[in-house]
């Protein structure tokens, strides 16, 4: 039974009725308030699917022709035969460049050799060649003309004797669309050479060495032609390089009766967080007897956001040696008791076709090992055999290895 003095405590009907429809608008109030908030979540989240979608910097096609790279390989369980690919130094405009060289000596040099790339091929397959040029593509017209490419060649290194100056546009498999030229003095070919048909950089020279009234041992000693050699990277470069000699050896100059006087020649690494690139840098090589500049090559082609934002690598040298041991004898069973370690040292793994432009972060530092076995020492001239190790995950990322 209800109580009839609770009516005297119960609000006035007007009071209640103005809280029921105050609470009615606060509903009402949150009601809006939240579909504003999901419609803004909604757009934010449209604009940041769209512009990923836009500015998203897709994978550059892969250059037409033959890769002077060596095949990213997977360790493999049982042998499988190669597939053969010649891979050559690579070069590139846009340098940098005075010189503040830091003297180091070490005995692991670039290597330059055929690689192969471990596939399920059943046969060797020959896919490229050392100094093999084909057709340049036409499409787009070089910057660089003919005419200008006989001056840049002329003036990139005086002192060349009078002779008949031949330029030819083509395209080499391991530095795109360049002007091949040629200075011959009756029939001797007197030097010869590589201007990228873009930029106009030299990048490859070499001079022929007359044998003809040379004394048997050098004039020049090899600190004064370390000079020189430093004197003409920086001389042809505008701004600072951070690059390392890493190679230095002296070469004879062969005769039928015997040695002369040859050259100094020397290899300069880039460096790129204290550590040495495997491909971009210079090699210069020196007259012992006249110190003339005989051999200019320049490597220079990924830029600097290319490397991997280095982290402590973790893989030990004994570990990465291991790695290429047990590919080796996956690819070579019987060889394996004559395999030896020649080096192994850490470098960024920057070798690509010149053509492609790496992504941000994709180059990362490997342990190159370099190895032969018995076969390989056997076949003078041969070159050593090189595997690569991911300096992080420790990953078999490469490997080159012919008999």
């Amino acid at each position: 039974m209800r109580d009839e003095n609770n009516d005297f405590d119960e609000p006035y009907l007007p009071e209640r009725y103005r809280e029921i429809v105050r609470k009615k608008k606060q509903r009402r109030q949150m009601r809006k308030i939240g579909m504003i908030a999901i419609a803004i979540a909604a757009v934010v989240i449209a604009i940041i699917l769209v512009t990923g979608f836009f500015s998203g910097n897709p994978q550059p096609a892969a250059a037409s022709g033959p890769a002077p790279a060596a095949a990213t390989v997977s360790p493999a369980p049982s042998a499988v035969a190669p597939t053969v690919t010649a891979v050559t130094p690579q070069a590139t405009t846009g340098l940098p460049a005075t010189v503040p060289v830091a003297a180091t000596s070490t005995t692991a040099a670039a290597v330059t050799q055929p690689a192969i790339a471990v596939t399920a091929t059943p046969e060797p397959i020959q896919t490229a060649s050392a100094n093999t040029y084909v057709t340049p593509d036409t499409s787009t017209p070089p910057r660089i003309t003919e005419n200008q490419a006989k001056a840049i060649a002329l003036a990139s290194f005086p002192g060349l004797p009078t002779g008949d100056l031949a330029v030819e546009l083509t395209a080499a498999p391991d530095f795109g669309n360049v002007w091949k030229y040629t200075l011959r003095a009756d029939t001797t070919v007197e030097a010869s050479g590589l201007i990228d048909a873009d930029s106009g950089t030299v990048l490859t020279f070499n001079r022929t060495i007359q044998a003809g009234g040379r004394p048997q041992n050098p004039v020049l000693t090899m600190a004064s032609a370390r000079q020189i050699a430093d004197t003409t990277i920086n001389d042809r470069n505008n701004a600072i390089l951070s690059i390392n000699m890493t190679d230095s050896s002296y070469v004879p100059l062969a005769t039928p009766s015997g040695s002369v006087a040859g050259t100094y020649r020397f290899v300069y690494n880039r460096v790129i967080q204290d550590y040495p690139c495997d491909v971009d840098g210079f090699v210069v090589s020196v007259d012992a007897v006249t110190g003339v500049v005989t051999e200019y090559v320049q490597h220079w082609q990924s830029p600097d956001n290319a490397f991997n934002v280095l982290e402590d690598p973790l893989v030990t040298k004994y570990d990465a040696i291991y790695t290429v041991q047990a590919m080796a004898k996956s690819i070579y069973p019987a060889s394996i008791q004559g395999v030896r370690i020649i080096s192994a040292d850490r470098r960024w793994k920057d070798q690509h076709d010149p053509a492609i432009t790496p992504r941000p972060s994709s180059i990362p530092l490997a342990w190159k090992v370099v190895f032969d076995d018995d076969i390989i020492r056997a076949k003078a001239g041969a070159p050593p055999a090189v595997g690569w190790v991911d300096a992080h995950s420790g990953d078999l990322i490469g490997i080159t290895y012919q008999h």
